[in-house]
């Protein structure tokens, strides 16, 4: 008899586990700013997705989203691939270089988007598994934007062929064992939010 009050006790347990746990994908980019605000405002995704354009302008070569709301977080990828004429990506390149967040409630602390010009690589986060920036390329004028959290590279199918670039972040940004995240200002290990 508790063997049979066990099994019944631990399996809704299992059941929310096994059903928290599953992976939706969606690539229709017609829902791109409904997904890109619904995003923006889930509280478990961490980020403002800044590197990411208000619409959708040129030729769309690639969009997904994928989620996996997990027990007790989330794993969130965003992306989306552009083919741009010399002007939007002139004026693409403009706004991503200007990106920053300011602290109000911290002095007005402000932190910029990194640049690395020699990788072609703009980057609002790199830190705790979570990784954000935008891949440029001024002979082919496509702009690649990625935000992920905490999925494996290897966990998103439709990622084939995309690295992570290997950055190092300069000394007066390194919030950290080389690491970055323009969504937080970090002091003794707390990270403050700027939603905060």
């Amino acid at each position: 008899m508790n063997k049979i009050i066990k099994i019944f006790t631990v399996l809704p347990f299992y059941a929310v586990v096994l059903t928290s746990c599953k992976t939706y994908i969606r690539s229709d980019v017609a829902q791109y700013q409904i997904d890109l605000k619904e995003y923006r405002e889930k509280s478990d995704f961490h980020s403002q997705l800044y590197i990411f354009p208000e619409s959708v302008k040129g030729e769309v070569v690639k969009y997904f989203v994928s989620e996996r709301e997990d027990l007790f977080n989330g794993s969130y990828f965003f992306y989306l691939v552009l083919n741009l004429d010399q002007e939007t990506f002139d004026d693409e390149l403009e706004r991503l270089s200007g990106i920053k967040s300011v602290f109000a409630k911290y002095d007005n602390k402000v932190k910029p988007i990194l640049s690395y010009p020699e990788q072609s690589v703009y980057l609002t986060v790199m830190r705790d598994n979570r990784y954000e920036y935008a891949l440029y390329n001024k002979e082919t004028l496509q702009i690649t934007y990625v935000s992920n959290q905490l999925y494996e590279w290897k966990e998103v199918p439709l990622l084939s062929g995309h690295e992570m670039p290997s950055l190092v972040v300069p000394s007066q940004y390194d919030d950290g064992n080389n690491s970055y995240n323009i969504y937080y200002l970090y002091e003794n290990n707390v990270g403050y939010e700027i939603t905060d």
